[in-house]
């Protein structure tokens, strides 16, 4: 969820809006002239963000692609609502085990990124 403020009222609620960034993982979105001018975050989302961009810059082989994502999710979905064929399952199967693998090289990248 994210919380869209003016300069003012930022100046009024700093402390609360810096806790609910921490506490809550929300985003604030600081306006100024009614335009987008700064961004509130957590340092954790600030560190997941920046780690998750440089390790998709290591290659193809540190990502799943999009459409094997998108596939795996609408496969999820379909077994979870007990709509699965055998031939689904091997399919989500070998997308699970493609998705174990490159989060390993993920995990094994992080130390160098």
């Amino acid at each position: 969820m994210s919380i869209r403020v003016n300069v003012g009222q930022l100046r009024e609620q700093l402390p609360e809006l810096l806790d609910r960034a921490v506490r809550d993982d929300e985003v604030c979105l600081i306006e100024r002239n009614g335009e987008p001018y700064a961004v509130i975050v957590s340092a954790r989302e600030w560190r997941r963000q920046t780690i998750g961009k440089r390790l998709d810059a290591l290659g193809p082989q540190y990502r799943l692609a999009k459409e094997q994502q998108r596939r795996m999710e609408e496969l999820l979905a379909r077994s979870k609502e007990g709509r699965l064929t055998r031939a689904g399952r091997r399919e989500l199967n070998a997308l699970l085990r493609a998705s174990e693998e490159v989060m390993l090289r993920r995990a094994e990248a992080m130390e160098r990124v």
